[in-house]
């Protein structure tokens, strides 16, 4: 396992190179998800479990090579982000893209329960899992603005 994660599990857990960003190395792993979740026109509730799995290796990879949640590993942004993105709805086009982006990366950085208390847990599931549920409470937000906003 060592060898893998050297080579491909650090390609994984960086999302292949992007989390060596010497400026916010998480904004560019999240950009990078919603970029691959824009490009991809179809399937993308398909690909979340393929997703999740990816950034779980990656995680695990990123945490036996460098210890608890360095911020060089980006793949957990990416599935977060992707996780924020399936709650953009198809007529909101960029700008929901562009809302479930911003709104992920105010949960992921700010924390709020229970994103805070994941971000505690000392493993390879606590780099990732506090992603998720940021992006669970992004793809919340625009549910509910979804619902309240008429278009």
């Amino acid at each position: 396992m060592k060898g893998f994660c050297r080579l491909s599990g650090a390609a994984l857990a960086t999302c292949f190179g992007s989390g060596y960003s010497p400026v916010a190395p998480g904004t560019v792993g999240s950009l990078l998800g919603a970029l691959v979740f824009i490009l991809i026109s179809r399937g993308h509730l398909l690909l979340l479990a393929p997703v999740i799995a990816v950034a779980w290796i990656g995680c695990g990879c990123g945490w036996r090579l460098w210890g608890k949640d360095p911020s060089k590993v980006n793949i957990d942004e990416f599935a977060g982000c992707w996780v924020a993105c399936l709650a953009s709805r198809p007529q909101w086009g960029l700008y929901g893209m562009t809302a479930a982006f911003l709104l992920f990366r105010v949960m992921d950085i700010v924390k709020p329960w229970p994103v805070s208390l994941l971000d505690r847990i000392d493993s390879p599931l606590g780099i990732l899992a506090d992603d998720l549920a940021a992006g669970l409470l992004a793809a919340g937000a625009l549910l509910v603005a979804g619902m309240l906003l008429p278009w």
